[in-house]
């Protein structure tokens, strides 16, 4: 059923390979079309979360990706990345449109960041390097093609089990939002 509703997404011949690619991180209405209004600002999040895990495997100690796990854990539960947040501010200051909140989809992303960055900090806290090495490496190039495409693989798996409606709810956590889930 929801392979269904991912397949129905992002085969939409009615929307723009932007349009659906907005709509697959969760965003629905007046928030998506914001949310293509500002396509870097959607990308860098994971942009950081990469780097950081990348920075983590390289220097294997476990305060770089324990400190890029705290930035995920608030993009997992406040309505932006701390580095989305910083991006609106600057959008705002230069008068453009600025990122909506972002949906339970993308959060979930920030989530799966959250858990291998903290398994990670916690492997090589406890010197299990090659472990904290594997999950660095696997966060920091999954979260680097998300910035480099846009197409956000953690969007797409909840999108798979949890269906696209879920996707456009407000919080990871939670009671879909169907007034905002409209097209």
């Amino acid at each position: 059923m929801s392979m269904a509703e991912l397949t129905s997404l992002l085969r939409d011949d009615s929307l723009t390979r932007a349009q659906r690619l907005t709509r697959l991180q969760g965003w629905r209405g007046v928030d998506a079309a914001c949310a293509e209004a500002a396509p870097a600002a959607q990308r860098i999040g994971p942009a950081v979360c990469a780097v950081g895990a990348l920075l983590g495997a390289a220097l294997q100690a476990p305060l770089v990706p324990a400190l890029f796990a705290a930035t995920a854990l608030a993009g997992a539960v406040a309505p932006h990345h701390p580095f989305e947040s910083l991006s609106n501010r600057w959008a705002r200051r230069r008068g453009s449109g600025a990122l909506p909140p972002n949906r339970a989809a993308k959060r979930f992303g920030c989530a799966v960041g959250v858990a291998f960055l903290g398994g990670a900090a916690l492997a090589f806290a406890s010197g299990a390097t090659t472990l904290g090495v594997v999950l660095s490496l696997m966060l920091g190039c999954t979260a680097a093609f998300v910035a480099v495409t846009g197409i956000c693989l953690p969007s797409m798996l909840f999108t798979v089990l949890w269906g696209a409606e879920r996707a456009a709810a407000p919080h990871l956590f939670g009671a879909p939002d169907s007034a905002r889930s409209d097209a």
